[in-house]
């Protein structure tokens, strides 16, 4: 007679059960901190794609499959931010925010040891650029929106921001002309 391995007889024995009756059996084989190990990586998974046209990640680790989809942002107008709120400083002035387009890394000059493109107290133009956010080794432009001074900037050279991330302040009454 020939010999049988052990594990055979197993997989002759799941062959026959019903698909819900295999996935119920694969479930019991499941560790509580395997499937914590493999939402974690999931998660610091779908944070990196943050920012980019991915819209859906599959993972499979063993008898555990994790899939996760998301809807499409609408692209960001040019790397023009959208002013989503305005803020009011202490004189009642309102101030309009500059916001990240996209998960990145921001600067404020061009280069190491540039000048930064603005500083407090500067006045700015539409279409001016006032940053740069690094998302995947590609360097996006941050243009302000508006005509005004530049109130606050709220991010740090170097910095990691988030998308919609507020990066400065700028006082659209003090760059009108009258």
């Amino acid at each position: 007679m020939p010999r049988r391995r052990a594990g055979s007889a197993r997989a002759e024995e799941s062959a026959t059960l019903p698909a819900n009756e295999e996935r119920d059996e694969r479930r019991k084989e499941l560790d509580a901190s395997a499937v914590q190990r493999v939402f974690k990586e999931m998660k610091d998974l779908v944070r990196s794609l943050e920012g980019t046209a991915t819209t859906r990640v599959s993972v499979r680790a063993g008898a555990l499959e994790v899939e996760v989809e998301r809807q499409p942002a609408a692209p960001p107008a040019a790397g023009v931010a959208p002013a989503r709120t305005e803020s009011v400083s202490a004189d009642g002035v309102p101030l309009m925010p500059v916001l990240a387009p996209l998960v990145g890394t921001f600067y404020r000059a061009s280069s190491p040891g540039a000048k930064p493109f603005v500083e407090v107290g500067d006045t700015v133009e539409p279409g001016q650029q006032v940053g740069i956010v690094e998302a995947m080794k590609v360097m996006n432009e941050i243009t302000s929106a508006y005509r005004g001074v530049v109130t606050e900037i709220l991010v740090g050279n170097g910095e990691p921001v988030q998308y919609e991330q507020r990066l400065m302040l700028i006082d659209t009454q003090g760059g009108r002309s009258e």
